[in-house]
């Protein structure tokens, strides 16, 4: 029997959760990068709130040192944390930088971009951490801290 594709507005309308890993480009002529969904409801939140990953660790700490920030606000990722990362280099998570996007919005980022809904859900372990420095952030609001449930 084919398999009938299912659009990215019903895999993102349907499934979209805490956790859930997106892959798009946040705008033109930047190419496409790993989001994790922050938000703990995020079918019932207006916006959604994603952190990316990056494997500039160097200027992230960077980053952090020089706006004097809590070092928890760094995430580092080893090989193996999570399966969808096929690239050969250690990544992180800077929890002082966010994305928003509305649902639509987010759509039709992952259509421009072709890109993709299809990945597992990060480990309960990484998002704990992530959120531990979304909550240790001075440079996430408070309303952005409540939503995430950090």
């Amino acid at each position: 029997m084919p398999r009938i594709p299912i659009p990215n507005e019903v895999k993102v309308k349907v499934g979209i959760e805490q956790g859930c890993v997106y892959n798009f480009s946040p705008d033109i002529a930047i190419p496409n990068h790993y989001f994790i969904v922050l938000n703990k409801a995020p079918k019932d939140d207006n916006e959604i709130y994603l952190a990316s990953f990056t494997s500039n660790k160097e200027g992230v700490k960077r980053f952090i040192q020089h706006h004097k920030l809590d070092e928890k606000t760094y995430i580092e990722i080893k090989k193996g944390d999570c399966s969808f990362l096929a690239t050969s280099k250690e990544s992180c998570i800077n929890c002082n930088q966010f994305r928003r996007y509305d649902v639509q919005k987010l759509i039709e980022r992952i259509d421009a971009s072709d890109g993709s809904c299809n990945y597992p859900k990060i480990p309960e372990t990484l998002l704990k951490k992530i959120l531990i420095g979304i909550g240790a952030s001075k440079m996430i609001a408070k309303d952005v801290k409540i939503s995430c449930g950090a």
